[in-house]
């Protein structure tokens, strides 16, 4: 696997294979023990976040979202200065979708901060998506700005 590394010293690579491996092990040896992490619902932005402090939350949260029988994609990937963003495709075997915006800040090669934008069904930007509505199912993610396609 070709290595990415971004000017914090994030290996990206290696973030991606966690994320569509599905791997909540290695994913937390991304995170610092103080991270926070903030998850939106596109559908009701004004809402507060949920909002997961440290590890030790983060990691019941990533232990439920990659037990679940998903495949994860990543794509659309930007890295500026301490940030990193990139779109996050869930599809789930009864034919549900969820796409997460992510917006990763990193210090030290570590996630400080996570905002993840939710939206079930359609992309974000506005394509049509394989989903029927909302899964119910509770998907780690994060709020993006501008995406490119990196890939």
């Amino acid at each position: 696997m070709t290595r990415k590394w971004t000017a914090t010293g994030l290996d990206f690579e290696a973030l991606r294979h966690a994320i569509e491996h599905r791997d909540p092990d290695a994913m937390l040896g991304f995170y610092a023990e103080n991270a926070r992490l903030n998850i939106v619902n596109a559908s009701t932005p004004h809402a507060p976040p949920f909002e997961l402090h440290g590890k030790a939350e983060i990691a019941k949260h990533l232990r439920v979202v990659f037990g679940q029988k998903t495949s994860h994609r990543v794509t659309r990937q930007i890295f500026s200065g301490d940030r990193v963003t990139f779109l996050e495709a869930c599809d789930y075997q009864d034919g549900d979708r969820v796409w997460v915006e992510t917006t990763l800040e990193v210090r030290g090669g570590r996630i400080v901060r996570q905002v993840d934008l939710v939206t079930w069904g359609a992309r974000p930007d506005g394509q049509d998506g394989a989903g029927r509505g909302p899964p119910g199912h509770l998907l780690r993610s994060e709020h993006a700005p501008e995406k490119e396609d990196h890939r």
